[in-house]
């Protein structure tokens, strides 16, 4: 109670609500405007062109949504995937520091260097094929951030609650859904949610490597910033938080029913 009525505590918060709702605010203001010249705080023309020219592509724009958010979820279940083993593998080892080391190399290197590598590795592969090349790619860019938070859930004991189910007679798929799932739960969704949003917002791997085929929010969206069309850029923008919240909503609304039906049980 201390904490909350200190004033420094009330600042910081104030602050940080501030810079979560300006941004969103300034981007709804954008998708509306028709000219925003400087020095004006304001727009100077207010306009539903980039709306009425986003929306007049109503089918296109459903399917690229559709497939943008499809995409970054099904990335987002195989980092997940490849995490877990990659944290269960480190959590049974005592983390090897090389392992490590390559787990968290896209850390270290900009986004385009990795880009560049990522392009050079997958055209020297047997198959050519840019759906397949942009996945993988993706799900290696966001392994470590998936990666970091699993690993520490690992470290909450998981393994002695493990051992403890196989001394009862558990079997292997009864105690990862039943045991371990249910207490990295915690760590699941971070992880998932920061694998969606980094596959989602990813424009240098997906033009790199699909070479035009995929058509993404993101790879709409950036040459409307970079050719000036802000008005146009900001809708898809909002766009992309839409699809974004969506999915946190479902998440939560998943996380609510877990926790009632273990209330009931």
């Amino acid at each position: 109670m201390l904490v909350k009525k200190n004033p420094a505590y009330q600042l910081i918060r104030i602050l940080f609500l501030f810079s979560i709702v300006f941004p969103f605010l300034v981007l709804i203001l954008l998708s509306f405007s028709e000219r925003y010249t400087w020095p004006g705080i304001l727009p100077g023309n207010y306009s539903l062109r980039a709306i009425r020219s986003i929306l007049f592509q109503r089918k296109a724009l459903f399917f690229n949504c559709l497939f943008s958010i499809f995409f970054s979820v099904m990335v987002s279940l195989c980092t997940i995937i490849a995490a877990y083993c990659t944290a269960k593998w480190q959590s049974e080892h005592k983390e090897s520091s090389l392992l490590s080391f390559c787990i968290f190399l896209p850390f270290m290197i900009p986004s385009s260097v990795f880009a560049m590598g990522a392009q050079i590795l997958f055209l020297r592969l047997p198959f050519k094929n840019a759906y397949l090349s942009v996945f993988l790619s993706h799900v290696l860019y966001s392994l470590p951030y998936a990666t970091t938070y699993l690993t520490e859930g690992m470290r909450n004991n998981i393994k002695r609650l493990e051992e403890q189910g196989r001394v009862f007679g558990a079997s292997g798929f009864y105690l990862l859904f039943k045991v371990t799932i249910p207490l990295l739960f915690p760590y699941l969704i971070p992880a998932f949610m920061m694998s969606f949003i980094l596959s989602m917002s990813q424009y240098i791997l997906t033009v790199l490597l699909g070479g035009g085929k995929l058509k993404t929010l993101s790879l709409i969206m950036v040459p409307f910033i970079q050719s000036g069309e802000r008005n146009l850029a900001s809708v898809y923008g909002l766009l992309f938080l839409l699809s974004s919240f969506l999915l946190f909503l479902l998440m939560e609304i998943l996380l609510r029913g877990l926790k009632r039906r273990e209330i009931a049980c």
